[in-house]
């Protein structure tokens, strides 16, 4: 990578981290009430909510913080840009879109996966069962409704035959 992209790179990796230690520091700066004692079982609820979002933030913002770090110092090591996994140069697009990038595309899927919630696991198990579970779920469904039409359509006019003799 040359020097003008490296110096774009690492201004923006700057202007970035200056920004997350503001907002860290102005975060740090919001004053919180001191007595739940006077309010309303309502606005605890919301101020308990409020707290957990901010503290949700505040630690997204740490880590972006780190990674931020971690590529500045990279561009001191001379390492910036460089994908972890292959060795690979990381395509200036995907710098441009994420300078904190680590890997090329190709070689990130395998990190996605890695801290994924457990739950993704059993969200939707048809729809990963490869013998196409789902399809002949489908199936039997619309051919139970198709049966059930038939039976009442046929139950109707046996009403109506009978009913105008």
């Amino acid at each position: 990578m040359d020097n003008k992209s490296l110096n774009h790179f690492k201004q923006m990796l700057l202007n970035r981290k200056s920004e997350l230690v503001s907002r860290k520091e102005n975060t740090q700066a919001e004053d919180t009430e001191l007595s739940n004692y006077s309010n309303h079982p309502g606005d605890q609820g919301t101020e308990l909510t409020e707290q957990h979002t901010d503290l949700a933030l505040s630690k997204k913002d740490e880590d972006e913080l780190y990674d931020v770090e971690e590529a500045l110092a990279k561009i001191e090591e001379g390492t910036y840009g460089i994908c972890e996994v292959s060795g690979e140069e990381i395509p200036f697009e995907r710098l441009e879109a994420v300078p904190t990038a680590r890997t090329t595309v190709e070689n990130s899927s395998g990190r996605t996966g890695v801290n994924r919630p457990v739950e993704e696991d059993v969200a939707d198990p048809i729809s990963e069962n490869p013998e196409g579970h789902r399809d002949s779920l489908r199936g039997e469904f619309l051919e139970e409704v198709q049966n059930e039409s038939s039976k009442e359509i046929q139950e109707r006019q046996t009403k109506k035959n009978s009913g105008s003799k």
